[in-house]
């Protein structure tokens, strides 16, 4: 490993190093402002498409090569009583 980091120039580590934290950044921004703006009801539909998202920007990193697990389904939508569900009573 200590071979790599003597064989690449100085500034193509600051280079790829500035690009993961903008990455990093502008996600966390993102995220947060998808979390800020979803009604709370809508945030068990909303987190698993942010995670997935998430793992597929990870494979950008030189560390996120490895295998991606399973997705995972969001959950059925509960049926509502102003959508016509049943009543109870």
């Amino acid at each position: 490993m200590t071979e790599l980091a003597s064989a690449v120039p100085a500034y193509v580590l600051l280079a790829a190093l500035a690009v993961i934290v903008v990455l990093l950044t502008v996600v966390a921004i993102v995220a947060r402002a998808v979390v800020a703006k979803a009604r709370p009801e809508d945030l068990q539909h909303i987190l698993p498409g942010l995670g997935q998202v998430l793992a597929a920007l990870a494979l950008f990193l030189p560390w996120g090569r490895g295998t991606r697990g399973p997705t995972v389904a969001p959950p059925l939508p509960a049926r509502s009583e102003r959508r016509g569900g049943r009543r109870r009573g």
